[in-house]
Order: C-alpha cells, then sequence, then structure tokens
C-alpha cells in the first residue's frame, strides 16, 4: 500500500489545529501516513499544541509557499493537502488510494459539508459545489500522485488560487475524481459567518468570475478583498 503524506498549511489555527490533526491520524500508523504542518508564522500558539510526533516546518506566510515546502519534506508516494480547518473523513486513507489506482487519474478531492449546516450551506453543497466538478478547492482537500505534483511543478507561487491553478494543470495531465459525497470533509464556515453569508458567498463568485473569464489576475483578487476588509 502507498505511503501517503498530509501536508497541513496553517496560520493562526490554535482553535482547529489539534481536530485536524486527529481527523487525518485517526487509528493510521507511522508506516502508513506522516502529517506535517507548515505554519506561516502563528502567533496565537498553534504550534505549541502540536504533539512532538507531528513535523512541523516554519515557513514564510503565504498557501501555495507552505504547501510546497511541506511537499519537499515529505515522503509519500500520494500527497494530500489538508487546510488547517478542514476535518478529513474516517477511511479517507483507502479512499484516496482506491480513487488515485486508476493511471489516467491526476488527482481528486472531497466534497464538503460545512458547519454549522444551515440551510444555505445544505444548498450549497448539494447544489453549487458539484457543479465545480474540474475545481479541485483547498477546503475540500486535495490529494494526488507526487509524480503528477512533480510534473506540474507544484502550487504557483500566488496570493490566492493556487488551488484553482493546480487544478487545471492537473487536468492537462489527467483526470480529477470527486468522492463519493458518504466520505464528505467537515469544514469550517468561519469565512461565510464572520462576513455574511450572502456577502461572502456572492463576493467569492464574482471573484471567479473574475478570474476564470475576465482575465483578473490573484493580486486584483487579493486586493479586492483586502479592499473589502478595509471598508468593514
Amino acid at each position: 500500500m502507498p505511503f501517503i503524506s498530509v501536508i497541513i498549511p496553517a496560520l493562526n489555527e490554535a482553535e482547529n489545529i489539534v481536530t485536524t490533526i486527529n481527523a487525518a491520524r485517526r487509528a493510521y500508523t507511522a508506516d502508513q501516513i506522516e502529517i506535517i504542518v507548515v505554519d506561516g508564522g502563528s502567533h496565537d500558539g498553534t504550534v505549541d499544541l502540536i504533539s512532538p510526533d507531528i513535523q512541523v516546518i516554519q515557513a514564510p506566510r503565504g498557501r501555495a509557499v507552505q504547501m510546497n515546502l511541506g511537499a519537499e519534506a515529505s515522503k509519500g508516494e500520494l500527497l494530500v493537502f489538508c487546510h488547517a480547518d478542514s476535518q478529513l473523513p474516517s477511511s479517507w486513507r483507502e479512499v484516496v488510494i482506491d480513487a488515485l489506482k486508476d493511471p489516467g487519474v491526476s488527482g481528486g478531492t472531497f466534497q464538503t459539508k460545512i458547519l454549522p449546516a444551515t440551510g444555505f450551506f445544505i444548498w450549497r453543497n448539494t447544489w453549487v459545489m458539484p457543479v465545480n466538478w474540474k475545481i479541485m478547492y483547498g477546503d475540500q482537500v486535495q490529494f494526488m500522485r507526487r509524480t503528477a505534483y512533480d510534473q506540474v511543478g507544484g502550487f504557483p507561487d500566488l496570493p490566492l488560487m493556487e488551488d484553482v491553478e493546480m487544478s487545471r494543470a492537473l487536468n492537462h495531465i489527467g483526470k480529477l475524481v470527486r468522492i463519493d459525497p458518504s466520505f464528505r470533509v467537515i469544514t469550517s464556515s468561519r469565512r461565510f459567518m464572520e462576513r455574511g453569508l450572502i456577502r461572502q458567498s456572492l463576493q467569492n463568485a464574482v471573484n471567479m468570475i473574475r478570474y476564470l473569464y475576465f482575465g483578473a489576475t490573484p493580486e486584483d483578487i487579493a486586493k479586492s478583498y483586502r479592499s473589502s476588509r478595509e471598508k468593514e
């Protein structure tokens, strides 16, 4: 069975990091998986909460940079990139291995269950996210073979949209799969709850359309998010 590396980029995730690590570790042993947390300069005690058997790497802030450094330090034949506020489901290891048995598959992602599960998030999970099956979003957990990761050159060093660009690159060398919804990743709704469900969703949708169809750069999108927050 292939060895799997779970790479978790983190920044000020004291509230979530232990739960995320425990969900990834479950009953798996050190000869089956490794977990690497790549911290981008947390100042809330995130690193202090991580048990000594988990490898921690200090890195410059930036999710793409953090994930690439984690991949460089990892040993796995298969790579799983998991946000620090996303929890892998039970049996995730077997599910990932099974999905990547097909040599034509370059990578894949899970479907999400956003908590708290309000009517809005049930609608989003059921009808919105499945439409975007050719894009692996980071909060859904992205997985791939190391050979595919190396072939596309890792995550591009962008302030945003590194997950979208990785999806595009992997689409060019194979097909992407979405795991059956009976194995959902649990992810946090905090961004939506902090800024408002409809407001955050609309901003996300508009910025994705700008990026995919109207030539906006990741820097443009990042500036848009910063400007919006400064006005609050």
